[in-house]
């Protein structure tokens, strides 16, 4: 992979980036009736679509290391119109209040052993894309495809 690959691929300066397929993302949280969650918080944000999307059913945060996917985040927020109901921050999710939000989604690039520890005693919703690296100390409580994607919602065991 090229440093600066065409899409869906790109390596940034902590970790490989991979867009994810707008249609099928719709389609996930149409499914998921994302508009139950108060607040959901894409982890690892990339370019922001996966936020924006989230952003037609409620209210979303992107957390994106990356300046410049940041700032293409904003931007496309911007251009469709829905930077009230989305916020892109510039920085590493594991140095926030993640927890505050009730729907967490990652496409893991590594394993999130990490992220589990910081999510400790939480009870929302992990949404993970993609059926590499799945979390340990959450159970699958539902899985769904889209072609040949899929996302897993977890939950922490009672």
């Amino acid at each position: 992979m090229r440093q600066n690959a065409v899409l869906p691929y790109r390596l940034t300066a902590l970790g490989a980036w991979a867009t994810s397929r707008a249609p099928h993302v719709y389609a996930f949280f149409r499914t998921l009736d994302l508009g139950r969650n108060r607040l959901f918080i894409d982890l690892g944000s990339g370019d922001g679509i996966v936020a924006c999307i989230a952003a037609l059913f409620t209210r979303a945060v992107g957390i994106e290391v990356d300046l410049d996917l940041c700032r293409t985040a904003r931007k496309a927020a911007r251009f469709a119109g829905i930077s009230t109901r989305v916020e892109f921050i510039c920085a590493d999710y594991l140095d926030l209040r993640i927890s505050r939000a009730d729907c967490l989604y990652i496409y893991p690039d590594k394993p999130i052993a990490r992220l589990e520890r910081v999510l400790e005693g939480w009870r929302g919703s992990l949404l993970v894309n993609g059926p590499h690296l799945p979390p340990e100390e959450f159970a699958a409580v539902r899985r769904l495809r889209c072609g040949r994607e899929t996302l897993t919602v977890y939950r922490r065991p009672l």
